[in-house]
């Protein structure tokens, strides 16, 4: 048999794109998997958090400082911008199960609003009780069980880039049945109750669906608008030391919808039990 070089250096090629290629999948899996990990074990955090949203308006543009536990959930909270200095102070089965708010404008006086209401979102697309890292973990959670391996077939690993000087491997994942879908809706359904059931995102079903608001209790087979999937494109650094997606970018089928990023993290806090009164002293409720 006659030796054929190119042939021979085809078949090493070959093995060895697959070879880069099935640890390739392997690396993108042990980092998604790190990520989930991480923030399912870190339930006490400090951080900022700025927020670009796209409405109907154009983009918010708002900056805030965040204590968080995730277990029971407690969050207090105190603007940068829009409203600086307003602040809120949230803690599961207390209050009415309404968040607490400073205001920080005449006439000062505290109020008390649902956390999902439309005047607590005001043009945002998600409630103070989405804040921090467990949508974005639940989603991933959830395209893991609906793709399987697939997931990592539609995410692009680009390398290490430094944000915000930190180390972070940056991935994009594109969604490929992201669509619009017809939804019947199910007796005392809201669009913002089938925002989280579905894990997609409220703001675009109110631009889908003008006129209803976030609350508004739907009629029995009402039909609305909903999106397949939360995004159709995300863009995500996760950090190379924590695992925490630090900087997302989201995309749907106009472009960039909405952008977090997340500064001075520190994870594993320990708080006093009084920073989440309303008495604690470095606060003006």
């Amino acid at each position: 048999m006659k030796f054929n070089l190119n042939n021979y250096l085809l078949v090493l090629f070959s093995i060895a794109h697959i070879n880069l290629s099935g640890q390739d999948e392997a690396f993108k899996r042990e980092l998604i998997n790190n990520m989930i990990y991480a923030i399912e074990n870190h339930h006490q955090l400090e951080f900022e958090m700025q927020r670009n949203e796209r409405n109907e308006k154009g983009f918010t543009d708002g900056k805030f400082y965040a204590k968080l536990k995730t277990s029971p959930f407690m969050v207090y909270l105190k603007n940068e911008r829009p409203r600086k200095g307003s602040e809120i102070l949230y803690i599961d089965g207390e209050n009415n199960n309404k968040a607490l708010i400073n205001p920080n404008f005449f006439p000062y006086i505290n109020i008390s609003l649902n956390p999902e209401s439309s005047l607590m979102l005001a043009g945002g697309h998600h409630s103070i009780k989405e804040i921090g890292f467990h949508f974005i973990n639940n989603s991933f959670k959830y395209y893991k069980n609906t793709y399987g391996d697939v997931l990592y077939k539609i995410t692009d690993y680009e390398g290490l880039y430094e944000w915000n000087n930190r180390s972070c491997h940056k991935i994009i994942v594109n969604y490929p049945n992201y669509e619009k879908l017809k939804y019947r809706a199910q007796e005392g359904e809201t669009l913002y109750k089938i925002a989280r059931k579905k894990l997609i995102n409220v703001g675009k079903l109110r631009e889908y669906n003008p006129g209803i608001d976030s609350n508004e209790e739907l009629k029995k087979d009402q039909i609305i608008v909903i999106n397949s999937l939360y995004a159709k494109k995300a863009i995500i650094f996760i950090d190379s030391e924590n695992y925490f997606p630090i900087y997302q970018m989201i995309y749907d089928e106009e472009g960039l919808y909405e952008k977090y990023s997340f500064s001075n993290l520190k994870i594993n806090c320990v708080f006093k039990d009084e920073e989440f009164t309303k008495a604690y002293e470095d606060y003006d409720f």
